[in-house]
């Protein structure tokens, strides 16, 4: 009887320690092994970080699975987390990976895979003209198409055109590929369904990131199910046998004194390499043309049907910013240089890049070794989120932050303050968004176009929902709706 005592007791302080959260980390949901905190309540992930912030301030951790999540609501720790290289890494979770071994491209890799691919996607895309006025003149023909479409709309309340998306791709695809589509052509219908379906299948995929063990015990067929991989694999091939055809067509045509653009670069850049151990190689090179693909306009997309969305529900911010672009521009096409001429069309453009909050809890690093943060342990493997939607809406940096004010964002003298504390749109520290100064500058373009020539208002009777689509908790995407497009007098 003794022994079994003995036994019992030894069991129950093993089982203790099991589940006690170690010492010296942050506050927060620790769970069981393997499978971590699971909550029994209706609340989305949103109000649990809400909760949480709450309870345990501007760091804690939440175990998913067998996944460590440190979750900061401030803006300075996390500024100076993402500029350690201790948090430089990416976790190489199939969401970044989707299933490459090793990672590839710019968004998922590290160590010199990443650098080597960063530095030249950078050095390309400045080339390209990212962010100057050399690009200016394509950025303007695709925003005079766009207005074309939206007049052919005005009139009648309809989502907003096909052309929105076709106008934005082939600025980047320009850049890229030397390539253009028709507002019309169907390629573009297939590529923007193909990523709707990306959109709503990759959510799933963040809880077999979390618990990774799961393909060791449940069938493939069963994994692949339940976690929407065999949907993201049948989207990315889809794209990588596209990109790959234009791949092949830029083999065909390549001139080595006159290479036209990334993909020319990068097969110049092979050749070079090609007796070196250097990771450099076709299918890199299609991943690569991925992560800038989607990164280099499902954000400007979104961004702009905010924009528009707000603008229907804040008729006179929508004016006011009209009256600026009137008179300022008066009917001339804009320039870069009309930046500083335009205060409040730029203000109304940062307000919604704030609003919007496009990826609500950041893009997640991993930590590389055991490091500290905050005054805690962050053990190596600890993922670190920043969760941007809160600190754009922290009433330490935000007055009213609920509120949609450009005027936040202008001083005294009614000049653009372009930094801002409690600002993280294109995150921070060495992996930030590499497209910033193409996004800037093709928001600014846009922009000025298009209210140049049409107002956007609610369909009668109704109002627009400006609020992100609940559908996809991860990623902030504006929902589908009717708007009505006027054309100006």
């Amino acid at each position: 009887m003794l022994v079994e005592v003995v036994l019992l007791v030894v069991l129950f302080v093993l089982l203790k320690q099991l589940l006690k959260k170690p010492d010296g980390l942050p506050p927060g949901r620790w769970g069981l092994p393997l499978i971590g905190y699971v909550p029994l309540s209706n609340k989305n992930i949103k109000e649990h970080l809400e909760d949480m912030h709450k309870e345990h301030g501007d760091i804690y951790l939440w175990r998913k699975g067998s996944q460590v999540l440190v979750y900061v609501h401030d803006y300075r720790m996390i500024k100076e987390a993402f500029n350690k290289p201790e948090f430089l890494d990416r976790p190489q979770w199939y969401f970044f990976c989707i299933n490459e071994s090793p990672s590839l491209g710019v968004a998922g890799p590290n160590g010199p895979r990443w650098h080597n691919n960063r530095r030249f996607s950078l050095r390309q895309l400045r080339d390209q003209g990212m962010g100057k006025s050399k690009l200016v003149s394509a950025v303007l023909t695709q925003a005079q198409k766009l207005v074309v479409a939206m007049k052919e709309q005005a009139g009648t309340p309809a989502p907003l055109p096909i052309a929105l998306f076709n106008a934005v791709v082939n600025i980047i695809w320009q850049m890229v590929g030397s390539r253009q589509f028709e507002m019309t052509d169907p390629k573009m219908k297939q590529l923007n369904n193909l990523l709707d379906e990306f959109m709503i299948a990759s959510p799933r995929m963040y809880i077999l990131d979390y618990m990774p063990w799961v393909k060791n015990v449940l069938p493939e067929l069963m994994v692949n199910k339940l976690f929407n991989i065999d949907v993201v694999e049948h989207v990315k091939n889809k794209f990588i046998s596209f990109f790959m055809e234009v791949i092949d067509e830029h083999k065909e045509s390549l001139d080595r004194d006159n290479p036209r653009d990334l993909i020319d670069n990068y097969l110049l850049e092979m050749e070079e390499q090609a007796d070196t151990d250097a990771p450099w190689h076709e299918k890199d090179l299609a991943i690569l043309l991925w992560d800038l693909f989607t990164a280099g306009f499902l954000t400007t997309v979104h961004t702009l049907t905010f924009l528009f969305y707000y603008m229907a529900n804040n008729p006179r911010t929508q004016s006011k910013m009209q009256d600026e672009i009137d008179r300022e521009l008066k009917g001339a096409l804009p320039s870069l240089e009309d930046r500083p001429r335009l205060p409040y069309t730029e203000a109304v453009i940062n307000e919604t890049l704030r609003m919007s909050s496009l990826v609500a809890t950041g893009l997640e690093h991993s930590a590389s070794t055991d490091t500290q943060l905050g005054g805690y342990k962050i053990p190596k493997g600890s993922i670190i989120s920043p969760v941007i939607v809160s600190i754009h809406n922290d009433p330490r940096y935000w007055k009213d932050p609920q509120q949609f004010k450009p005027e936040r964002w202008l001083d005294e003298e009614g000049r653009f303050t372009t930094k801002k504390e409690g600002f993280l749109p294109f995150s921070v520290g060495k992996r930030n968004c590499l497209g910033e100064g193409l996004a800037r500058m093709e928001l600014f373009i846009f922009v000025s176009v298009i209210f140049q020539s049409v107002s956007f208002s609610s369909p009668p009777g109704k109002t627009i929902n400006s609020n992100p689509d609940p559908a996809l908790p991860v990623f902030h995407s504006p929902i589908t709706q009717d708007v009505l497009i006027t054309v100006r007098g």
